[in-house]
């Protein structure tokens, strides 16, 4: 299997070396506009698995012509500006992708796409637009990484493995994002069960906390080393994981949906099961009535944004 990966800043770089452990890809492109940039970035690649024990992809860089053949094309371009608010790189972002798709176009039309380019939700949807691709076969990156954040917290919070914890986060990859404290399991338990089991009582969470704690994450990792990119790059290479091996792996993405949640024509993350033809299916969760209401609001804004730069 063969993927591609479009932009080599420092989203770009760090999912073309994690997409390396990845052991069903054997074809790995960087590719970019500057191509002595991702010349060099691939020389330096691949001096550093001569000192691997295994044999890894073949490597290799080139304009948009090196994304001709590939299964998936995780795309990870965008404006270098620096903004405080994602929804301030809509336009610059649109007009970046538009480009960069109609190029893509002429070599590679059936790669399932991975965005991981901000407003995520929105350039998801500008991807369809241009491209023409079945929305099933274009996936933002979304909310996993909010999910995953929250879910380190409340192990830190409980003392005990993230990896006990099953929640998901949905709506906008934003500030607009929803948790879904209701339906929070741990070690398939539901939270209060748990609690119950564990110290014979509740314990208070503060749920408005939590909720700005994982929100104003990439902030403080923002301001401190004035990018991210390590764990966006996680999430990606965990859904081109998933992809790869057909694992049908649930997991809260972005997708246009059809209809469900009573959504359509909007990317919002939602659980979605993830397998070798991207969106395998969708299958609503349950959601009390708080959390409905600030997910149908967050539908609303990525909705809005959309009408506003035309792409619905």
């Amino acid at each position: 299997m063969k993927a591609a990966v479009v932009g080599a800043g420092n989203v770009g770089k760090a999912v073309f070396h994690d997409l390396q452990n990845i052991g069903m890809i054997n074809e790995i492109a960087l590719v970019g506009r500057d191509l002595k940039k991702v010349q060099a970035e691939v020389m330096d690649a691949k001096d550093a698995a001569i000192l691997r024990n295994e044999y890894g992809p073949k490597l290799y860089s080139g304009g948009y012509a090196a994304t001709e053949g590939a299964d998936i094309i995780i795309y990870t371009a965008g404006s270098a500006k620096l903004k405080s608010d994602r929804m301030e790189l809509l336009h610059d972002n649109c007009v970046i992708a538009e480009g960069i798709f109609n190029e893509i176009n002429r070599y590679n039309k059936d790669a399932i796409i991975i965005c991981a380019t901000n407003p995520l939700d929105l350039i998801t949807m500008k991807i369809v637009q241009v491209t023409g691709k079945n929305p099933r076969k274009v996936i933002g990156t979304g909310t996993l990484l909010e999910s995953a954040r929250l879910m380190r917290f409340v192990a830190e919070l409980l003392e005990i493995s993230d990896r006990s914890i099953q929640m998901s986060v949905v709506g906008e990859h934003g500030a607009s994002a929803v948790a879904l404290l209701s339906s929070v399991r741990v070690m398939g338990l539901p939270l209060e069960e748990y609690l119950q089991s564990v110290i014979g009582g509740s314990m208070f969470l503060n749920i408005e906390r939590l909720n700005n704690a994982f929100k104003q994450e990439a902030f403080r990792i923002f301001s401190g080393k004035g990018y991210t990119s390590t764990g966006v790059s996680a999430t990606a290479c965990r859904i081109a994981a998933a992809i790869a091996s057909d694992s049908r792996e649930i997991l809260p993405v972005s997708s246009v949906l059809q209809g469900e949640y009573g959504v359509r024509n909007v990317a919002v993350s939602v659980p979605t099961i993830i397998g070798k033809n991207g969106v395998e299916e969708i299958r609503e969760c349950a959601m009390d009535a708080e959390e409905k209401e600030a997910f149908f609001a967050s539908v609303k804004i990525i909705r809005e944004a959309a009408a506003g730069e035309g792409i619905i």
